[in-house]
């Protein structure tokens, strides 16, 4: 290895990433003696695809060392403040990469993705607008300006996107795919469904086929996680006496369920409730413990450490939240802690578990309407389907054995009887009821970046079941 060029060990880091192989790629990388911005930004690339938002900054702050106005590092590390909500870093980063580069389009989208999830909408309608100005082929920046205001999208935009789209023979880029969803959001608008779904249909499977990963990731959540979890599950090192005081509140349910205005109804709330919003830490947590030999799987079991990974999850909860005292209550929304609900209650055994859930027929055309482009399952019927029938399994078994845990909210129902049902969630919760928590729209300091993005900075309006009665002709065998 040592009669390895930097050029060679570079060129095999490249052509392992291409491959999608990054700790192959890092291990040829890191052998550079000599590491230029070239490596340190191709590092930095691994690191963000691999989560690890730590040694992402470490790699993006060397580039700036050699190159103090280098717009690529500037702009990741807004990304990266971003992950870690310091969401005034992250302003910060992206306008200075701009201050470099007024055309420089990621930072633009990202500042206006930013002020999306702020609430600041007409600002984010400035910047989207800046972007379009550059290049008015970027489907993505028109996709997010008409959830925005669906105005904005004009007959004529329409005709453009559409001529570009029947001229346009790349078949696998996810700015294409965009192109077809804003397309379908203007059929759906027309109430012209046969159209619709043949444009979400194109979207989502450009969408899928845009990235090599997609289909990995779709079968780890389809396939790996839920054979490996059917296994029965036997704990060892579980000291009793040192039970942690955290009082988690996991809130989950399938995409469009309304996760987010209960967890945003919560944290409206008089008292102090720590929000770690959606995260990795249980899902991290259980791969430490598989590399530090804390948990495996024998023929038909899988043996857990609970003291290990418990004082992981603890740890990570207190560095994501900067916590200091030993006894807090805090929210965790992460959507497929579900997969892993029973080895958290084992944990935790106060844990209170929220279900949001709907009809499953509106729940599947409600994703499908929708580019929920961090989850992989979510770009076809089949899978969709598929996900809503492991997830309804799961909270069977969790409800046979763990039900006095458990707190089912109907969206239906709470959007119909706001106040009954969100005194239901608090008293649950063993917090305090007031107006304020139906006044999260009030909010200053509310930050969304979930596809409720729009919708959570309104009053919750009654929900709407003739709007999807149309669709059942189009898919009548779900």
């Amino acid at each position: 290895m040592s009669d390895f060029s930097d050029e060679v060990l570079y060129s095999k880091g490249v052509e392992y990433y291409k491959q999608n192989q990054f700790d192959n790629s890092l291990y040829f990388l890191s052998k550079i003696k000599n590491k230029n911005l070239n490596t340190l930004k191709l590092i930095a690339q691994i690191y963000i695809k691999k989560n690890d938002t730590k040694k992402t900054r470490i790699f993006l702050e060397k580039m700036l060392i050699l190159d103090k106005n280098n717009i690529f590092a500037l702009n990741c590390l807004g990304d990266v403040n971003k992950l870690e909500k310091k969401y005034t870093e992250a302003e910060k980063f992206y306008q200075e990469s701009i201050s470099y580069d007024e055309k420089f389009v990621p930072a633009l989208f990202n500042l206006a993705s930013l002020y999306e999830d702020k609430g600041e909408l007409e600002l984010a309608k400035k910047y989207y607008l800046r972007v379009l100005k550059i290049n008015d082929k970027n489907y993505t920046a028109y996709f997010n300006l008409q959830r925005l205001d669906e105005n904005l999208i004009t007959a004529k935009i329409i005709k453009k996107i559409d001529d570009e789209l029947k001229l346009n023979k790349i078949s696998n880029d996810k700015n294409i795919a965009y192109g077809h969803f804003v397309l379908a959001k203007n059929y759906r608008r027309k109430k012209e469904i046969n159209k619709e779904i043949s444009e979400l249909s194109k979207g989502h499977k450009i969408f899928f086929n845009s990235d090599p990963l997609n289909k990995d990731a779709a079968d780890y959540w389809l396939k790996t996680i839920p054979k490996m979890l059917n296994k029965n599950i036997l704990f060892k090192n579980n000291d009793k006496n040192k039970l942690s005081d955290i009082e988690p509140i996991l809130i989950f349910g399938i995409p469009r369920t309304g996760t987010t205005l209960v967890e945003t109804i919560i944290t409206s709330g008089d008292e102090k409730i720590y929000n770690a919003g959606e995260n990795f830490i249980v899902q991290k947590a259980l791969q430490n413990s598989q590399i530090n030999e804390k948990i495996y799987e024998i023929e038909k079991s899988i043996i857990v450490d609970v003291s290990f990974l418990r004082k992981d999850i603890i740890s990570s909860y207190k560095r994501l939240l900067y916590i200091k005292p030993e006894k807090f209550k805090l929210i965790d929304r992460t959507m497929t802690n579900f997969f892993f609900s029973e080895i958290f209650l084992k944990l935790f055994p106060n844990t209170k578990i929220i279900n949001c859930k709907r009809d499953s027929f509106h729940n599947l055309i409600a994703i499908y309407q929708q580019c929920l482009n961090n989850l992989p399952w979510a770009h076809s019927i089949e899978n969709i389907k598929e996900y809503i029938s492991i997830y309804n399994s799961k909270l069977k078994r969790l409800e046979k054995y763990y039900k006095k845990n458990i707190l089912n909210v109907d969206l239906k129902r709470l959007t119909e009887f706001p106040e009954d049902t969100s005194k239901e969630i608090m008293s649950f919760c063993k917090l305090n009821w007031s107006k304020k928590v139906l006044e999260y729209y009030d909010r200053k300091d509310l930050i969304c970046t979930t596809a409720s993005n729009i919708q959570i900075r309104k009053k919750i309006f009654k929900y709407d079941s003739d709007k999807f009665l149309p669709y059942k002709e189009y898919f009548d065998n779900c």
